[in-house]
């Protein structure tokens, strides 16, 4: 499913009620105000067209060019008399010439003593016979100054424009405080109740907020309750471990030989889950950041894991990594078990990988081990999640090596994904903001 965020579900809300709205006041603008401007303003012009026809025909000849002169000076009309009228064409696409045409037929009351015509495109004529004369009122588009179509595209547009700057701010600012609660929600999950979740004047964001900050308080108890009852357990379970085996080592004499191993191995593996359930437990805590050479820490970390390792490990790092501030015992563990898991698992060679892209760090471990199939990239971050069920925990491990890296990652608010490769093996990146 495709998830938006708040801000753009906002703004299309906001934008689309603006448009419609837009919309609406458009069409009653031009019904109830554009075109009843355009209608009198055609009116009043056919008015002027049919006196001034009349007048001309009225008027004694040699009056006639001086009346003709005033029509061009004052109305911006050039008056002719063709010998006959122009050929009756489509006005459909001038909304104008429409209407003065239906208030000229209204005047002359004959269809057949008017014409309206455009030549060139731009120079319009409108022909009414007088008397036995046909007189022509030529004029230009200039002339015809209510423009419904250009207004109500104008206006338009303008409001457009409008209504997604108003729809812009409005979804910003809807969604500025959710946004504020989103990350203040990441660092509660990251960081735990030490983050302080910012106030907000909108009750609901309010309340919402008090009830996170109560809840994280409440996990951050709950958390602490659980260190101590397994660091109690741990204790408890391990001193009785410890007299099994001081009895076994004492009884050595008395049991056969497969019995004793077996018990040292059940004993072994029961001190394995605990001390694993421990650091489980441990890598929910946040680890204060320190400003490290991260090529020089690298370097010596990997080092460390080739002297107790039988495979090959390569480092290959940019040279421009500097000093970052990194809770680096918690990247250490992570390298560190992503290692472990690949020299456990049959790969034959190990390439630590780190690369810097803008300000994030990327720490890659890659091998060329059997790999993991698809449908289990998830499952292998599952606490005591094994591929091979059948190997002993003593040996195989608990289970819990990607499950404690991830929980580290997660804790620190990294990222730490398996992602494919096209050769064979496993590829595990851990993303640092």
């Amino acid at each position: 499913m495709k998830r938006v965020s708040l801000f753009q579900r906002s703004l299309l809300a906001v934008g689309t009620g603006l448009l419609i709205a837009l919309a609406v006041s458009a069409t009653l603008g031009y019904v109830y105000v554009l075109r009843p401007l355009a209608e009198r303003s055609a009116d009043d012009f056919s008015a002027l067209l049919v006196l001034s026809a009349r007048t001309w025909a009225e008027l004694p000849p040699d009056t006639r060019p001086a009346f003709v002169e005033e029509l061009q000076d004052a109305h911006a009309l050039a008056v002719s008399t063709p010998v006959r009228p122009a050929s009756v064409e489509s006005i459909q696409a001038h909304p104008y010439l429409a209407l003065l045409h239906e208030s000229l037929h209204r005047r002359l009351q004959q269809e057949e003593d008017l014409r309206l015509s455009e030549s060139p495109p731009g120079q319009f004529h409108v022909d009414v016979r007088v008397s036995e004369h046909w007189l022509r009122f030529s004029f230009t588009k200039q002339r015809i100054t209510p423009r419904p179509n250009r207004a109500l595209i104008g206006m338009a547009i303008a409001t457009l424009s409008t209504a997604f700057l108003v729809a812009f701010l409005l979804a910003r600012h809807v969604s500025a405080p959710v946004r504020a609660l989103e990350a203040s929600t990441h660092k509660l999950a990251t960081v735990g109740a030490s983050a302080e979740v910012p106030d907000s004047d909108i009750r609901e964001l309010h309340n919402l907020g008090r009830a996170m900050q109560a809840m994280a308080n409440e996990v951050a108890i709950q958390q602490q309750h659980q260190q101590v009852l397994l660091a109690g357990v741990s204790h408890d379970l391990r001193t009785p471990l410890s007299r099994m085996k001081m009895a076994i080592g004492m009884m050595e004499d008395d049991l056969p030989s497969t019995v004793r191993q077996r018990l040292e191995s059940d004993i072994a593996e029961m001190d394995l889950l605990i001390g694993a359930q421990l650091t489980l437990s441990r890598a929910q805590q946040v680890e204060a950041a320190q400003p490290i050479s991260i090529q020089t820490v690298l370097q010596e970390w990997v080092d460390a894991e080739q002297a107790l390792s039988p495979i090959p490990i390569r480092l290959r790092m940019s040279a421009d990594l500097g000093e970052r501030a990194v809770a680096s015992t918690a990247l250490r563990r992570i390298l560190g078990n992503l290692i472990q898991n690949a020299t456990r698992y049959g790969a034959t060679e190990v390439q630590v990988v780190v690369r810097k892209r803008q300000q994030r760090l990327f720490f890659a471990v890659r091998d060329n081990g059997p790999g993991i199939a698809p449908e289990l990239r998830d499952a292998v971050f599952r606490p005591f999640y094994r591929i091979d069920a059948s190997r002993q925990r003593a040996t195989g491990g608990a289970g819990l090596g990607l499950a404690i890296a991830r929980q580290l990652a997660e804790t620190h608010g990294w990222r730490l994904r398996l992602v494919n490769r096209a050769k064979p093996g496993c590829a595990f990146w851990l993303c640092m903001d």
